[in-house]
């Protein structure tokens, strides 16, 4: 029995300039074909049970994929002013379905499977509504678990339906309000830590004193580093001038040595001649 191609089971197949397979297939269900693209190492097997997938898409299925897509519509209209733009329509849309001529899928993407006998399929496509980012609709065990703008999520993603997705997986869009609530009071008890003196440029040679050598000398956290900073002549010529804070990691750090042992004059005066005399 010969070995299964691609060029059985996709029209026009060939490969593109990232050595994907590609070609068409059809999705009964429109009554059109798309774009089947696969990663590198999919089978031509595996590829064959997709667009079977693909042509096992009912009216059940459909409906499902219309309603989320209405609630991402919905938002579109409720927090921007893009109803202006659009067919009056669309903005009185009662039956899911009715959302079909605002949009389509064009492309079908084949992944390498972390579970080839689940079913998956990773549609895209456009919309009237988000024309720049698309419509993007991700099916595992014939339910959507992730609909919104395109933006390569992962059908096999754990995390596609976590909590904190329900601002971009319009499948959450139902429990929103809910959502929100628990992340305001998840927040409220564990509130995000506060970048100490964000004056300074996160990849700038003082945070690398501070967070790593100082705090590694000293045995403390980054932010008890800043805290033993906090008063001294470095700290106050370290704001007066903040070119300073560019200066070599390992001589800010000399300077405070110097300045607790020796004093803050010594320290100014050795500062000066490091960073103004000529070697």
């Amino acid at each position: 029995m010969s070995e299964l191609r691609f060029e059985d089971i996709l029209i026009n197949a060939g490969t593109d300039e990232f050595d994907r397979m590609t070609g068409y297939a059809e999705f009964p269900y429109f009554h059109k074909q798309i774009e089947v693209v696969c990663e590198e190492g999919v089978t031509a097997e595996y590829a064959a049970r997709s667009i079977q997938w693909l042509a096992e898409v009912d009216e059940a299925q459909v409906r499902e994929i219309c309603q989320y897509a209405l609630y991402y519509l919905q938002d579109e209209l409720e927090s921007t002013s893009k109803g202006e733009l659009l067919d009056e329509n669309i903005q009185h849309i009662q039956e899911p379905l009715e959302i079909l001529r605002y949009m389509e899928f064009a492309s079908l993407d084949i992944k390498l499977p972390k579970e080839p006998k689940i079913p998956v399929l990773n549609l895209s496509g456009g919309c009237d509504w988000q024309e720049d980012e698309g419509l993007h609709c991700l099916i595992k065990n014939g339910h959507v678990v992730y609909m919104g703008s395109w933006n390569d999520e992962d059908v096999w993603d754990e995390h596609l339906l976590d909590d904190d997705q329900y601002l971009v997986n319009y499948v959450l869009y139902p429990q929103r309000k809910a959502l929100q609530q628990k992340a305001a009071e998840r927040l409220k008890q564990h509130p995000p830590k506060q970048i100490p003196h964000l004056e300074f440029a996160m990849n700038s040679p003082v945070r690398k004193f501070v967070e790593f050598l100082l705090a590694g000398e000293e045995h403390c956290t980054p932010e008890e580093a800043w805290a033993k900073l906090e008063g001294t002549r470095l700290m106050a010529l370290l704001q007066e001038d903040i070119s300073l804070a560019w200066e070599d990691a390992s001589l800010l750090y000399r300077c405070y040595c110097m300045e607790r042992d020796l004093g803050a004059v010594d320290m100014e005066v050795y500062l000066w001649e490091q960073t103004h005399l000529e070697p």
